[in-house]
């Protein structure tokens, strides 16, 4: 069934933080094309063509698939509970759960304590993407037109030492902080926190909530989100592709 954005988010308020990445979505694209079945409910990013499921009951994400207009490809899930369903209603489906991390946009305080001040941090434009592009080693999103639009969509920063580009920060088209990569070079020299105290207010701004996925196995990022006010979350967001 449709919804209007100003009715789901209501609803979806009701659980700021597990649903964090469909309130983003509606903030940013309030125009963007919404279903709801039962309890649950998806909304498309409209930037990327991803559906995003906010699971609650089972039959609902099945019920919800038969209301698409085209076959699903990629999308997000909440929870891994329905998984056997996601499975029948998408043949040969795979998944990949992330760490969810939550930033209420308000409650962001710049740490100056992480902050390395020897890196010297500029905004970066598309003379950027091919230095981004020896760094980021990415089957789905490691090439020139996607860092292009990045960039052009949202802000990003890069990181200088002694003049030389060592590392930066984007945030990707599905309105997720992300990719981050430093130089082998410059690693241990805190570059990866320092970008996040300029990345995260830019990307406070754009919306009261926001969300950031790591794989589980990936300490290192998910040391900088906590110390960038990124709440994790115990239950793991789920990526599904085939």
């Amino acid at each position: 069934m449709l919804i209007t954005t100003e009715n789901l988010l209501s609803t979806l308020n009701c659980d700021r933080a597990g649903n964090s990445f469909l309130i983003r979505t509606l903030e940013t694209e309030p125009d963007t094309e919404c279903r709801t079945a039962g309890a649950s409910c998806a909304v498309l990013e409209q930037r990327t063509g991803c559906w995003l499921f906010d699971l609650r009951s089972g039959g609902d994400f099945t019920e919800l698939v038969g209301q698409l207009s085209a076959p699903l490809d990629t999308f997000y899930v909440n929870t891994d509970r329905y998984w056997n369903e996601i499975k029948a209603a998408v043949p040969g489906a795979s998944m990949q759960e992330y760490v969810q991390y939550v930033l209420n946009s308000n409650m962001f305080v710049r740490n100056e304590s992480v902050i390395n001040p020897e890196i010297e941090i500029v905004e970066i434009d598309k003379s950027w993407t091919d230095f981004i592009l020896t760094l980021y080693k990415s089957e789905e999103f490691g090439y020139k037109e996607y860092i292009d639009s990045c960039i052009d969509e949202n802000p990003g920063f890069g990181a200088l030492l002694n003049g030389e580009r060592i590392g930066y920060v984007l945030i990707h088209m599905d309105g997720e902080i992300g990719s981050m990569v430093i130089s082998e070079k410059a690693r241990g020299k805190g570059v990866g926190r320092t970008l996040m105290q300029y990345i995260t207010p830019a990307y406070a701004k754009q919306a009261s909530i926001g969300c950031g996925f790591v794989l589980p196995e990936n300490r290192c990022s998910q040391r900088m989100m906590e110390k960038s006010c990124f709440i994790p979350l115990a239950n793991k967001i789920v990526w599904v592709y085939h």
